[in-house]
């Protein structure tokens, strides 16, 4: 009976210390109790896409433990942080600085899975041969701090280790765990082995200049990655920017001077910035979607519908496949595309929906071939939506599409009549004589879109490509000139030569070879 009676006591109590600890819970900041919070959880944000600590890119070095890199040689002044075998392993949560050369081995954060690690780079020359330069094995979050007026190097060789490969190591920096990378001085990364930055979770970047050569991805990111105030430079040979799950892009100046695909991923958002991408294949390609579609390229290029399907087929692919919301949306900034060569590709690309809300946007391909400027799944009910902003975009007719019925800003698409040059001027002017629209497209084109928040329904304006001229009253927020079909292929044909006549062109041409910057 008493072990009972005791039993009974400890559950009272503990009922009683339950109930205590729920009402501290609850009313803790009211009766004068501090709450103990983690400055990086995803809740204590400057935005929905950065943490404090991401845009903190000048923390306090005082107390930092000091990392000396010297050919071989290496010292390390301070704690949770020691040598082996001619590479520097971080071990503990804290903070460190290192600068110096390190002729052949690498920086190896391996922490705890909760460990936070900020590295400051002061000054670092790395080169490693056979794995990368800096390694995340472990921790929560490292943030990699590009030290003011600091220069810095991570290059690898061109064949990695047994081990590495084993570890699923593929870039110059890589990160088993999140990751972000800020601060104001710059990094330089080139690899021949694979890509340059790798984050198996999230990669975040909020400053610094960065520069990446690669003959994989420039950036790569499993579950996110996020860029701002940075100014960045790829050359590489795969995608510049490709993630798995979003990519989203607040700020910062993004040159992808040559790729085969600008930027890839399921989500595509671009809220800010300036962005100029050349490729050879796709310039922007969200690239999830159901698999009903036949895919002619690498990435989700052009897709065919490849007629009727048996009503039992469909019933049975829609119980076994969940579709993945895709889209792309771009809300701001400045963003160009282009593309002088690729006969199966697109300017911006979505496997779903494409919404354009704002910015200025001037995409060119070269005309031939299967390309597209804008190519949504509209085969598969997506839509492709203007409700703001100004773009000018530029390709082959051959299957070109027009923004949705459901756009509240007015939007042309224009087939010519030929294959314009490369380097014509298209230019759109109101009834008064003023210009509303106007650039010199790079690459030869048969088809364009154009769209402004000068456009106005009911209006008339008059449509100049180079020497032709055609005269246009915008009866609906889509307005097609020639036998384009919104939404679908279209044929060749549309604008008036200055003789009058409408003729049929060939759906050919070639560009100029050499590249010339525009605006």
């Amino acid at each position: 009976m008493s072990t009972n009676k005791r039993i009974d006591i400890i559950c009272v109590v503990v009922l009683i210390l339950a109930i205590i600890l729920t009402v501290l819970f609850m009313n803790g900041e009211k009766l004068g109790l501090t709450v103990v919070v983690d400055e990086d959880a995803e809740k204590t944000t400057t935005s929905s896409y950065f943490t404090t600590n991401d845009m903190d890119g000048d923390w306090d070095t005082s107390e930092a433990t000091v990392i000396t890199l010297e050919g071989e040689d290496i010292t390390v002044s301070g704690s949770g942080a020691y040598v082996n075998d001619g590479n520097v392993y971080i071990a503990q949560s804290g903070y460190y600085v290192v600068s110096g050369e390190l002729t052949d081995g690498s920086i190896v954060v391996a922490a705890e899975d909760y460990s936070k690690v900020w590295i400051m780079l002061d000054g670092v020359d790395i080169y490693c041969e056979d794995d990368a330069g800096i390694i995340v094995e472990q921790a929560d979050k490292v943030f990699l701090t590009l030290a003011e007026g600091s220069e810095n190097t991570i290059e690898t060789g061109s064949e990695y280790s047994e081990e590495a490969v084993e570890d699923d190591i593929d870039g110059a920096i890589f990160s088993h765990d999140d990751l972000t990378i800020n601060g104001s001085g710059s990094l330089t990364v080139t690899t021949s082995y694979s890509h340059g930055i790798v984050s198996k979770d999230d990669l975040i970047i909020t400053g610094g200049t960065i520069t990446v050569t690669a003959p994989g991805d420039g950036l790569k990111a499993n579950d996110a990655l996020n860029i701002t105030d940075a100014d960045i430079t790829i050359d590489v040979e795969d995608d510049g920017i490709n993630c798995d799950t979003s990519v989203y892009i607040g700020g910062g100046t993004i040159l992808i001077s040559n790729s085969y695909e600008g930027i890839e991923a399921v989500i595509i958002e671009i809220e800010d910035g300036d962005i100029t991408i050349y490729s050879t294949d796709d310039g922007l390609n969200a690239n999830g979607g159901s698999s009903e579609e036949f895919d002619m390229g690498q990435g989700g290029g052009q897709r065919m519908n490849m007629g009727e399907v048996p009503e039992d087929t469909v019933e049975s692919e829609e119980s076994d496949t969940e579709e993945e919301e895709t889209y792309i949306s771009i809300s701001g900034g400045t963003l160009r595309i282009f593309n002088e060569g690729g006969s199966d590709a697109d300017g911006i690309d979505s496997n779903g929906d494409i919404s354009i809300s704002g910015g200025t946007i001037f995409v060119s391909l070269t005309d031939g071939g299967m390309n597209n400027a804008i190519d949504y799944a509209s085969e598969n009910g997506g839509v492709a939506v203007i409700t703001g902003g100004t773009i000018i975009a530029a390709g082959s007719s051959g299957m070109a599409e027009s923004f949705d019925s459901t756009s509240t800003q007015a939007s042309i698409l224009y087939t010519t009549s030929a294959s314009m040059e490369a380097g014509t001027t298209v230019s759109v002017v109101d009834a008064d004589g003023n210009e509303i629209i106007s650039w010199e497209v790079p690459y030869s084109f048969s088809s364009i879109n154009i769209s402004s928040p000068d456009l106005t329904v009911g209006e008339t304006y008059t449509i100049c490509i180079g020497d032709e001229s055609e005269t246009v009253t915008l009866e609906d927020v889509v307005t097609t000139v020639g036998e384009a079909t919104a939404g679908g292929m279209s044929q060749m044909g549309g604008l008036g030569q200055m003789d009058g006549e409408n003729q049929m062109g060939p759906m050919g041409g070639a560009g100029k070879g050499n590249r010339v910057q525009y605006p």
